[in-house]
């Protein structure tokens, strides 16, 4: 595959195979046939959470299945009607400058359909509270020509439309979410597309972790912190988890204030998780390419930082201190391997919590 900024920045970008959609993409073949004009003419409605790729998949099987058919596209979040009514008459008969009525729009919209000679499938993107009326019309429209309509809405948004819209519509398709390991799989695919050489898996695993822990499974933030990322990168052997987790804090979706969201409750920290929180900071000090500390690196770093002020420190001691940290996110679990552990903070940060805390506790020896 061949590494290309487009899949960064390019918004018509399409991957090569769409990934854990085959079932979807299978039922929409079903009822979309490509080789059968006369076939049924079906209203499909697709749902799901917000960058899931929702518009990817009806994108994706219209560049597939429907190169036979004119595929007019309009984006309905947040416009008008009189906007959608312009944008659907564009689509159809790219006329600039036309200085028709909101109303003569309309018609002519409907003539247009009616006398296609090329078969018509609508993409209505981005059904929302604000547009659901003119989706019905269309609907209507599509009903009453015989042609078919693809149309992505927010998860759960059948339950919202009126009576009249829901006997127009036939079938709403609702995108689950990704599996822990079929996002994973999302996640290599979009970062063999953007670098030009390939990088550790446990880079991968780093990223798709950090998507899992602070958002939504989803493609869009995918692509959001390798827009971050890509410009700091000169080449992949310069991606490191430092520049990872600058993209996050560069992200609007992934941002994270470590210290707004723990700072207050750090003074409740009982003297072992100190010893942890500096061991960990210790560990990453001294293996600066690591992404990951495995569960037995960790309980050496924290035996040897309790031998340096001579306290005994015992595995249940270790675990239970574990257990608090992770609690208050100042670890994170991988998602990939239970047995290993990764952080959103620079080394020197945890440091510097040891530092601020330790006039808290008096260590006996």
């Amino acid at each position: 595959m061949a590494a290309s900024v487009d899949a960064l920045y390019d918004a018509s970008y399409l991957p090569e195979k769409l990934l854990h959609r085959e079932q979807e993409l299978a039922t929409l073949s079903n009822l979309i046939p490509s080789n059968d004009n006369s076939a049924h003419p079906m209203n499909v409605l697709i749902h799901g959470s917000f960058g899931i790729g929702r518009t990817t998949l009806l994108r994706f099987f219209g560049h597939h299945e429907l190169n036979h058919y004119r595929r007019p596209f309009i984006r309905f979040q947040g416009k008008h009607f009189t906007e959608i009514v312009s944008d659907a008459l564009y689509s159809l008969a790219p006329i600039h400058n036309l200085s028709s009525s909101i109303p003569e729009q309309w018609m002519l919209i409907k003539r247009l359909v009616r006398k296609s000679e090329v078969p018509l499938i609508f993409v209505f993107d981005d059904i929302d509270a604000q547009t659901i009326d003119i989706y019905g019309k269309f609907l209507n429209i599509c009903k009453e020509n015989g042609i078919s309509s693809m149309a992505t809405a927010p998860r759960y948004y059948p339950r919202k439309l009126d009576t009249q819209t829901s006997q127009v519509l036939d079938l709403a398709i609702e995108l689950e979410p990704f599996s822990d390991h079929q996002f994973l799989d999302i996640v290599k695919q979009r970062v063999a597309e953007v670098f030009p050489q390939p990088i550790p898996s446990n880079i991968s695993e780093f990223i798709a972790d950090l998507i899992c822990i602070l958002d939504f499974q989803r493609p869009a933030t995918v692509v959001e912190l390798l827009q971050n990322l890509h410009p700091l990168i000169t080449s992949p052997s310069n991606i490191s988890a430092d520049l990872i987790r600058q993209s996050c804090r560069n992200s609007q979706t992934l941002h994270y204030d470590f210290w707004y969201s723990h700072l207050s409750n750090l003074t409740e920290l009982d003297a072992t998780v100190v010893l942890l929180l500096q061991a960990i900071g210790q560990y990453f000090v001294m293996h600066p390419g690591h992404i990951y500390v495995s569960k037995s690196a960790l309980f050496t770093q924290f035996k040897q930082v309790s031998e340096e002020i001579r306290l005994h420190a015992s595995s249940h001691q270790f675990s239970r201190s574990l257990n608090m940290v992770l609690f208050q996110d100042l670890l994170l679990r991988s998602r990939y391997s239970s047995q290993n552990y990764f952080t959103l903070l620079p080394a020197e940060g945890y440091l510097e919590i040891v530092a601020l805390l330790l006039g808290e506790y008096q260590l006996e020896p």
